[in-house]
């Protein structure tokens, strides 16, 4: 190979090095793109609602293992003990309206299950700040089977509608009464109020130890 074919061939190869590169740069691009909408998809924020007023935000990111999420709340009773649930709805198309509402969870087609989320005992700003992950499959802190029901759990974190939701045990007890009231859907409960222990408005929130009530909802669709 004489001098000039030896140049000819290394700007060949060079060019063609830095088409590889350039081509492989963008495939890169495209892909980190297409992985950012991905997560963009996955995630949701939706209002906090209690009865008409709206009084925090939630976020919930769906992935494969299953579902996180964040619960910043306002107006709360301070001293109270207040718990969230994650509320499944495996298949929200059975459900008799959309979005869902607690009164599917009887529906056995609905395929719902409530979940334990966490559990504070709010402070003087009356805030409640929670937070969280369910795994798919984890049924270990289903409340539905802790009231009596079948437990489910999260079976598909993309198809299913999620809600989070408050429950109140009302005053904080101290001592195994209140780690009762912070870990489970029952503990420190005598008396539900509400209808069928969701409340309807600020007169069903307990004041009284015993008392409890469900309340405070944010939907993920």
């Amino acid at each position: 190979m004489d001098i000039r074919m030896a140049l000819q061939w290394r700007r060949s190869v060079r060019v063609a090095t830095v088409v590889v590169f350039i081509a492989a740069g963008a495939q890169a691009l495209q892909v980190s793109v297409a992985g950012m909408n991905r997560a963009s998809d996955r995630r949701t924020i939706s209002p906090i609602y209690w009865l008409s007023a709206e009084v925090g935000t939630s976020t919930l990111v769906r992935s494969e293992s299953g579902v996180s999420f964040t619960y910043h709340t306002s107006g709360l009773v301070p001293g109270q003990a207040v718990t969230l649930w994650v509320v499944v709805f495996n298949n929200p198309a059975a459900c008799a309206t959309h979005p869902c509402t607690f009164n599917d969870m009887p529906n056995p087609d609905a395929q719902g299950d409530f979940l334990f989320g966490g559990g504070h005992v709010i402070g003087g700003t009356g805030t409640g700040n929670y937070g969280g992950h369910l795994a798919v499959g984890d049924v270990s802190g289903s409340g539905l089977a802790e009231i009596g029901g079948p437990a489910l759990g999260l079976l598909d974190p993309f198809t299913a509608e999620i809600h989070l939701a408050l429950h109140s045990h009302g005053p904080a007890v101290p001592g195994r009464t209140l780690m009762a009231q912070l870990s489970s859907f029952l503990g420190g409960c005598e008396i539900f109020l509400g209808n069928d222990g969701i409340a309807d408005g600020p007169e069903d929130i307990p004041d009284e130890v015993g008392e409890c009530v469900t309340f405070q909802e944010s939907i993920h669709q």
